[in-house]
């Protein structure tokens, strides 16, 4: 079913597409709504007063049961910039983004989340990078990540690809990847429709990985931009769509199994990277399942590799708690090497209060 959604999504898109150089739109906000009627006001104000304003806000209702529709009716009268297509019926978040690609005239496209709200100057810092850098595929930045289920913040990615806006070409991408991985960031990037639809869009049989394989995958064919600036307050929550996802082992691990296909089918995508994205994906749920409440059993179970790693996570989950928590992310970090520590080190820094370049650029503008 999802191979024939894929071939009409592609077909559609050939009758959608218009060549680049032709008049469009700027800009167009792409953002999939599934009973986030509560939240999905202030996504849509922020987007709204953004810098340039998109040209168009699109709102792919997914077979909503809440409010959303009333809610979203009233809103149009307040931003005409806003157009509502509807799912009769739930079919995910993928499909409906690319149901929003499938929509979009802007030259431009954003694809937003329901909860998540845009910083001021987001879209015109990515524009510029991206009028900067004709090549670029994209342009990124950074998100602070908020936990509704604890109201704690963290920074993402956890380690920057650059200290400095820039723009990163194809073998730097791929240099980096070596190193780094998660800092592309899909809520925060403004990508060339042209070049995504040209990427057959959001694959669904990867779920909640189609948006980063898509990115991965242009940066490293064309090139992309990095901003080193907050452009979006990232919601999660246990009942989000990447950490429900990951709950399930089996349905994780069909997912990674699918994604490693692809990377090792697509000439694109280095030879070695495979080996590397497996390792940084089974930390990547292996963390989530730590930071459970209970810990998900199943999940780090599933990851240990080996008889000492099965004991060591087992061992882990007896004690459970902060300290369970703990030693169940040490010895994944250990055991699976995610990411560069001296990365995260410097990253660490850069954003320190009194030490780093943000602490210096929020100086110099105070002044």
């Amino acid at each position: 079913m999802a191979d024939i959604e894929d071939q009409a999504f592609r077909t559609t898109l050939d009758e959608h597409w218009v060549p680049a150089e032709q008049a469009l739109p700027l800009l167009t906000a792409v953002v999939p709504n599934f009973n986030h009627g509560a939240l999905i006001g202030e996504a849509i104000e922020a987007l709204a007063k953004q810098t340039p304003c998109p040209d168009e806000i699109i709102v792919v209702d997914d077979g909503s049961t809440d409010n959303s529709v009333v809610l979203l009716e009233r809103l149009k009268l307040a931003y005409p910039m806003l157009r509502v297509v509807r799912f009769e019926r739930n079919r995910g978040a993928i499909p409906a983004m690319n149901r929003g690609l499938q929509e979009a005239r802007g030259r431009y496209v954003y694809f937003g989340a329901a909860d998540d709200v845009t910083r001021p100057g987001l879209f015109a810092a990515m524009l510029a990078e991206l009028e900067r850098h004709p090549q670029a595929a994209f342009a990124s930045c950074e998100a602070t990540v908020l936990d509704q289920d604890t109201g704690r913040t963290a920074p993402r990615p956890p380690v920057r690809p650059s200290y400095v806006a820039t723009f990163l070409d194809s073998s730097q991408v791929a240099r980096l990847l070596r190193r780094i991985d998660n800092w592309i960031l899909t809520g925060t990037a403004v990508v060339r429709r042209d070049l995504i639809i040209g990427a057959g869009g959001f694959d669904t049989m990867l779920g909640p990985f189609a948006d980063s394989f898509v990115f991965r995958r242009l940066s490293l064919e064309y090139g992309c931009c990095f901003v080193p600036r907050d452009g979006v307050v990232w919601k999660t929550s246990s009942v989000g769509l990447s950490r429900s996802s990951v709950a399930n082992p089996d349905a994780a691990m069909l997912t990674l199994e699918r994604a490693l296909e692809r990377m090792r089918a697509d000439p694109v995508f280095p030879r070695w990277y495979p080996a590397v994205f497996e390792r940084r994906w089974r930390f990547a749920i292996g963390r989530l399942a730590s930071e459970a409440r209970p810990m998900n059993r199943a999940v780090l179970m599933r990851l240990g590799r080996g008889a000492i790693g099965r004991a060591v996570l087992k061992r882990a989950l007896a004690v459970d708690g902060c300290l369970g928590r703990l030693a169940a992310l040490i010895w994944l970090t250990l055991q699976e090497r995610p990411t560069s520590l001296l990365g995260l080190l410097r990253t660490k820094l850069s954003r320190s209060r009194f030490f780093g370049t943000d602490a210096r650029d929020q100086r110099s503008n105070s002044n």
